[in-house]
Formats: C-alpha cells, sequence, structure tokens
C-alpha cells in the first residue's frame, strides 16, 4: 500500500452500510465509521467505500454498531448535481477487520454515538 496516502481507522458503524452492484456487476459497499478523536470525547464521521471481497466482509455483518478496524486510502472526487458541483471524500478500504467478536462468533454491539459538533460544522 502506498504509504503517502494511508489511513488506518478503528470505528463503529452509525448506520447500515448500503450494499450495491457496479455496471459490471461487481459488490461494494458504502459506510460511515464512527471514529473517536484522540484524547477527546469528540468522534468524526467518516465515510467508506468497500469493492469485491473487502465489500464482502462488510456485507456479512453490516448493521449498525458493528466495529471494524481499516485500512485504506483517500479518495476525493466531484460531481455536478442540479448544476451545482459537489464534491466529496471517502476512504477506500483495501484491508478491513471486524473487532469485537464473542465466543459464539456474534458480533457485540457498540453504543451508538451521537454527533458532538465542535468548532466549525
Amino acid at each position: 500500500m502506498n504509504k503517502s496516502n494511508y489511513v488506518s481507522l478503528s470505528g463503529t458503524l452509525v448506520k447500515d452500510a448500503i450494499i450495491r452492484k457496479n455496471d459490471k456487476g461487481s459488490d461494494y459497499v458504502l459506510f460511515t465509521l464512527s471514529v473517536p478523536q484522540t484524547g477527546t470525547k469528540w468522534y468524526d464521521y467518516i465515510n467508506c467505500i468497500a469493492f469485491n471481497e473487502n465489500a464482502a466482509i462488510i456485507a456479512k455483518s453490516p448493521l449498525k454498531g458493528t466495529s471494524y478496524r481499516i485500512e485504506g486510502r483517500i479518495h476525493t472526487s466531484s460531481f455536478d448535481k442540479n448544476g451545482k458541483k459537489h464534491y466529496s471524500t471517502d476512504v477506500v478500504a483495501e484491508k478491513i477487520e471486524m473487532v469485537n467478536r464473542n465466543d459464539s462468533d456474534k458480533t457485540q454491539k457498540m453504543p451508538y454515538l451521537p454527533f458532538r459538533c465542535q468548532g466549525d460544522c
């Protein structure tokens, strides 16, 4: 993995992941992780996307509250909607690991973490 554009996150799904197929029939998953800010009680909400086998990992347990550790890269894009330009920044997950599993192989749900705006939002 290119270390000049490298992201490592551990967080909790804030809502159920959205599972889709692209035009070629390949799976991809859209999800948002709640990631605690170091040294504070605040959380960042990071939009992520996973493709193919990584999408399959999320698809096995796509429910709100499931915890994951991901490694990937930042991807920016833009699109026009109703004549206005919109921008998005997402993390493309290239390695995914589910965390917080108990002995019966069921995911332990983490509490939902509400958004707390700090500074300019």
